[in-house]
């Protein structure tokens, strides 16, 4: 395949190289160098935004470089535009080189507005990137008018470039999540997570797949001084509040299990049971809290038992006790089960030491069957196994990528090799990227939970309705949310019949919060 790419004087940004990385294996790239793009010019009625955009916009992500010679560029064309006013034009010649190369797309990553030329003069698409969902927030500046208005997360979208403002039909979409408390937390982010677009986009171009987002939203341009001021003041105040939270609050977490009503589903809007039917598992002395529960065997359940030196470990909920399983090494959590070929076995979250690892339950016993062989050894976030008739597939999180872009991988048995699925990542969001609980087969139907984190950790489930599973296709449809009407919850959710097994959590007061946090985060750093 042959990739025009549009850059300014010979740079791009750092997510603009990693957005060229994904798809550069085994491709070409031809590069469109514009040399006389000026940026519009500054008026003293934006001054308070350019500085903001000095410590928020202005990040390692939108760092700009020359193109590394690693990459494979076979071509590279130097050109000036042509303006039109506040528009740019690409030159006769710059067009019809374009078409002698039969290139398969051009992505715009330079140059200002620019008007698009017919496609049967260049024979392709040309993609651009806008970070905000058009359906409320096209123009610019990214995320800033998110913020101000409160929202949870900001979109992402490769468009197909049009002669409107952000209006392009749109061939791939994800949302990133937006920090009340910090602008530049909120753009890195969104900057981190674009560059994983480009391939399905380019996929779906050539395939003449668009998504239903549609431009309705409002464009937005440069905020003036004001607004500007009305903004930060906003960022001082919920960081002042977190703050406050981080110092004096903490999650007093418990696990309980319920049974959920006939023919309940997550698809079909019936509520979990009443807190007047859960039964509480009770909390043994030696530890601060219980969360993340799964089945086990028939009677017993497994699930994180956090210490009170702030170290979690995996213990076995049976008859009223809490015995711990003899797994040796740092924090673990999250204690995936699976049932394979008649036997049992689990596979836990230990991201903060070690790639992940399965053990074999046998009554008793605990047997370490060693690393997972994923492919690239990744340390993995909430590792959830699925064991279907021809395959394990192997749902989770990286940590180096964090809990907003769910991957999937696949492979014949649990000792087998762990290669990445050709739909992976499956979802690129803080809206139900992060697994909470296993698989459910329900109804006829298949369902994935996934953690609702657009705002605070652990309140809330995502439901997805499972279309499509196989080594070479993976569908999913949100189907609903999961929630408790007055406790916070839940994060994680598994099911043996009509029994639901589930965490939930209350927020206390405690002058310690914020000295058990400080010494959790270090205690971290040292493994």
């Amino acid at each position: 395949m042959k990739i025009g790419i549009l850059i300014d004087g010979g740079a791009i940004a750092r997510w603009q190289l990693d957005a060229l990385r994904t798809v550069a294996d085994g491709n070409s790239l031809v590069v469109f160098d514009c040399t006389n793009h000026r940026p519009q010019p500054r008026r003293a009625a934006h001054a308070a935004y350019y500085a903001l955009n000095l410590l928020t916009i202005r990040n390692p992500q939108t760092r700009t470089a020359p193109i590394p010679a690693d990459l494979p560029v076979s071509e590279t064309v130097r050109f000036q535009a042509e303006k039109e006013g506040a528009w740019e034009r690409l030159p006769d010649d710059v067009l019809d080189r374009i078409g002698d190369l039969k290139l398969d797309v051009v992505v715009k990553f330079g140059m200002g507005l620019l008007r698009v030329p017919p496609s049967e003069r260049i024979g392709c698409p040309i993609l651009s990137y806008h970070h905000g969902d058009p359906r409320r927030f096209r123009g610019r500046p990214a995320g800033f008018y998110e913020l101000l208005s409160g929202e949870s997360q900001v979109g992402q979208i490769v468009q197909i470039l049009s002669n409107a403002l952000d209006a392009g039909k749109v061939v791939a979409y994800a949302e990133t999540k937006a920090y009340p408390h910090s602008y530049r937390k909120t753009l890195v982010e969104a900057f981190r997570r674009s560059p994983l677009l480009l391939r399905t986009a380019i996929d779906n171009a050539l395939a003449g797949r668009t998504l239903p987002v549609e431009p309705e939203g409002r464009n937005f341009r440069l905020p003036p001084n004001a607004l500007v001021a009305r903004f930060c003041a906003g960022i001082a105040g919920r960081k002042i509040e977190r703050a406050a939270y981080g110092g004096l609050f903490e999650k007093s977490w418990k696990v309980a299990r319920a049974v959920v009503d006939p023919g309940w589903t997550p698809g079909n809007g019936a509520p979990m049971p009443e807190e007047s039917r859960w039964q509480l598992f009770p909390l043994p002395s030696r530890y601060r809290f219980l969360a993340d529960p799964f089945f086990e065997t028939e009677g017993s359940v497994l699930a994180e038992a956090m210490r009170r030196d702030g170290r979690g470990e995996i213990a076995r909920l049976h008859d009223g006790a809490a015995t711990p399983l003899p797994i040796a090494g740092g924090h673990i959590s999250y204690p995936a089960t699976v049932h394979w070929a008649g036997r049992h076995f689990m596979v836990p979250e230990m991201a903060d030491w070690s790639a992940p690892r399965l053990f074999e339950l046998n009554g008793d016993q605990v047997i370490d069957g060693g690393e997972l062989d994923v492919e690239g050894r990744p340390r993995l976030l909430d590792p959830t196994p699925y064991a279907a008739e021809d395959a394990v597939f192997l749902f989770a999180n990286r940590l180096d990528e964090g809990e907003g872009v769910l991957r999937l991988w696949v492979a014949e048995s649990p000792f087998g090799e762990f290669k990445e699925h050709s739909a992976s990542p499956v979802r690129i969001s803080p809206s139900g990227s992060r697994m909470g609980g296993s698989l459910l087969r329900r109804e006829g139907q298949l369902f994935r939970f996934g953690q609702d984190l657009r705002g605070r950790y652990g309140d809330g489930l995502i439901a997805f309705r499972i279309e499509e599973i196989s080594a070479t296709a993976y569908r999913e449809t949100e189907c609903g949310e999961i929630r408790f009407a007055n406790r916070r919850g839940p994060h994680t959710l598994n099911f043996r019949g009509d029994t639901a097994l589930f965490d939930y959590y209350d927020e206390r007061l405690s002058p310690l919060a914020g000295v058990r946090r400080l010494h959790q985060r270090l205690t971290a750093k040292s493994r």
